[in-house]
């Protein structure tokens, strides 16, 4: 992984972290900004303009940190529930279609 795909993944365990149950929904919102804002500094995503003014992103640094970290997640979650990577993958899909 990429040392920007590494900081990434920091700073998503970073805003993950700072969420509190207890906070206010505000409260939250801003934590998770703090952490967030350092995405920029770590060069997890860039930008570009070329001369016909077209903007390219390159988010390719959060999103290999973010699947090695799911990746790993999902491994430890699987082998802990004794259930296959397939069953935990579809419970995920089904929380997040809720």
């Amino acid at each position: 992984m990429p040392e920007g795909g590494r900081q990434a993944s920091n700073i998503l365990l970073d805003a993950v972290s700072a969420w509190d149950t207890a906070s206010t929904h505000e409260s939250n919102n801003a934590a998770m900004t703090l952490a967030l804002g350092r995405m920029s500094e770590v060069d997890a995503f860039t930008a570009t303009l070329d001369g016909d003014d077209h903007l390219s992103i390159d988010a390719s640094n959060v999103l290999s940190g973010a699947i090695v970290a799911i990746n790993w997640l999902i491994e430890q979650l699987a082998h802990d529930r004794s259930q296959s990577r397939h069953s935990i993958i579809a419970d995920l899909r089904e929380f997040l279609d809720d």
